[in-house]
């Protein structure tokens, strides 16, 4: 019986950008947070006696890490070096630029982008696995990497771990970056495929076992829940169990509340944003969305993202002390005039998608970095505030407060 340990996504060094506009401390603590979250996995992987890490990619969230981010990187190698723990690492779309096999310790081998290439591991002067795996050639790889990797496995003695940075069956939320069918890794010869790039946990099938380990750390609200790595057992016989095990540092949820109608004061709507709240112990970021017809709706809209944060922050630290707010989003309507909404919804629609954000930014009196500081979420958001904004006027539910 062996242990070995697959994760991927780890994005060290990613910039957190969003956050370090408005609360730069939290976009330093955030930034720190996947490196945090690689050394619990190097700690999980010794107190587990695993006999070696395999990383599927994107360890690095740009292929020109800086200085500290390699040194970090390195350290965490070399605790699991210290324990007599290999590393296998096949690089993505981000860090496919990043480091060479010379610049990192003895434990570790990040596979070329050229060809697959495969390594045996030896338990008790046994061999009990091999594993293959191929790097990123460059950004935007279009080659089937599980392929290439699969035609080393077809003789390859022992467990056959695959490794590959790569999306199957073409996920639609993510790059076609080498992009390879399901079925094809199930008539392959890996006994387990350890993949990467999708940042969702996910079990593709397991016969042969296809995971994806998902991201070790989450980055906003659109990566919620627990994060962390995937620790497989495989018996004498090449049976593999997993267990999936959590590691982030910061989990980021968003709540929704949509039933908000009877709440007719603040101290209400206080009552059951409580009421809502998740049970979760660990450091948490929380995206408030208010939506639906609300008594307060335009008393609501009329506060700033300061003001909303203040206001709903103290009730949310009353239940989970270790809680922050990421945003309160306010997509709440008027009760009396909800079917007129309705009603102008269509026009209105066409009136937001016919807006050219960005060139309307550009005629602003703003600095080119300033303008460059603006992302397309950003836009998207400011595209959505703009038509809520515009139904509540046509509809009349900010009429009492302009």
């Amino acid at each position: 019986m062996f242990r070995f340990i697959h994760c991927a996504d780890l994005h060290l060094a990613s910039p957190f950008s969003s956050w370090r506009k408005l609360r730069p401390q939290t976009a330093r603590e955030l930034a720190l947070a996947p490196f945090a979250a690689f050394d619990r996995i190097a700690d999980t992987a010794v107190s587990e006696g695993a006999l070696f890490v395999v990383l599927a990619g994107d360890v690095f969230d740009t292929s020109a890490p800086s200085l500290y981010a390699e040194s970090r990187f390195r350290a965490t190698l070399e605790k699991l070096n210290a324990a007599g723990i290999r590393v296998f690492w096949a690089a993505g779309n981000h860090d496919c630029g990043a480091l060479t096999n010379s610049e990192l310790p003895a434990n570790t081998v990040r596979f070329s982008g050229d060809a697959p290439e495969l390594h045996t591991i030896e338990q008790n002067g046994r061999i009990v696995a091999s594993v293959a795996g191929i790097s990123h050639a460059g950004p935007g790889e279009r080659r089937d990497l599980a392929a290439l990797t699969d035609a080393l496995l077809a003789d390859a003695p022992g467990f056959r771990i695959g490794a590959v940075h790569a999306n199957i069956d073409g996920d639609p939320d993510y790059e076609p970056y080498a992009p390879a069918p399901l079925a094809e890794l199930k008539q392959g010869h890996a006994d387990y495929w350890a993949l990467g790039h999708i940042h969702r946990r996910r079990v593709l099938c397991e016969r042969p076992f296809a995971v994806y380990s998902g991201a070790a750390q989450g980055r906003g609200v659109h990566e919620p829940g627990a994060r962390g790595g995937v620790l497989v057992e495989v018996d004498d016989a090449e049976n593999a169990a997993l267990r999936m095990f959590d590691v982030q540092l910061f989990r980021f949820e968003t709540l929704t509340l949509d039933r908000i109608a009877g709440a007719d004061d603040l101290p209400a709507l206080e009552k059951v944003f409580r009421s809502s709240l998740p049970e979760i112990k660990e450091a948490l970021f929380l995206r408030l969305v208010l939506a639906g017809g609300s008594p307060l709706n335009a008393r609501l809209r009329a506060l700033g993202q300061e003001e909303l944060t203040e206001l709903f922050l103290p009730a949310l630290r009353a239940k989970l002390p270790k809680a922050d707010l990421e945003s309160v989003i306010v997509n709440t309507t008027g009760l009396p005039n909800a079917a007129r909404r309705e009603g102008l919804a269509a026009e209105v629609a066409a009136v937001r998608d016919s807006l050219d954000l960005p060139g309307i930014a550009a005629a602003l009196p703003l600095t080119p970095a300033e303008l460059a500081g603006f992302t397309p979420a950003e836009f998207a958001e400011i595209s959505r505030e703009a038509e809520e904004l515009l139904l509540d006027y046509l509809a009349g539910d900010l009429e009492a407060t302009r």
